[in-house]
């Protein structure tokens, strides 16, 4: 074998400069409470145990994938405001009655809330 010469390497260009906004920080916070406040609330529905920690672990793994694959903001599927928007109406109200059936509605409105209000923040920061 020989040693390879400085000249026979090839030069990457730089990498372009990449930004985490504090919107996508808070984004990513509100979904996570969302998944456990979800996942808590199915596994008191169920009445704990291991069927409830089935279930719980479901709904979390579902969950999981649904935002890497499609809301993510560095996904590469990643849906479009609009979708994400309806995306965000719909899971939330359900992680809201999930936890209304177990008393832990309020921070699943106050999760929504900061789901939605920080994609609409991270995506109008994005465009600027």
């Amino acid at each position: 074998m020989t040693e390879p010469r400085p000249e026979d390497v090839a030069e990457l260009p730089p990498a372009p400069e990449t930004r985490v906004r504090w919107f996508g920080v808070v984004l990513l916070a509100g979904h996570l409470a969302l998944l456990v406040i979800g996942a808590v609330a199915l596994w008191r529905i169920s009445g704990g145990g291991w069927l409830g920690a089935a279930v719980a672990g479901a709904f979390a793994v579902i969950y999981a994938f649904v935002w890497r694959y499609l809301l993510a903001p560095g996904s590469r599927t990643r849906l479009g405001f609009r979708e994400r928007l309806t995306t965000s109406l719909i899971l939330g109200p359900v992680a809201v009655v999930l936890g209304a059936l177990t008393d832990i509605w309020l921070p699943a409105l106050m999760a929504t809330s900061i789901v939605i209000l920080s994609d609409s923040l991270n995506e109008s920061s994005r465009r600027r």
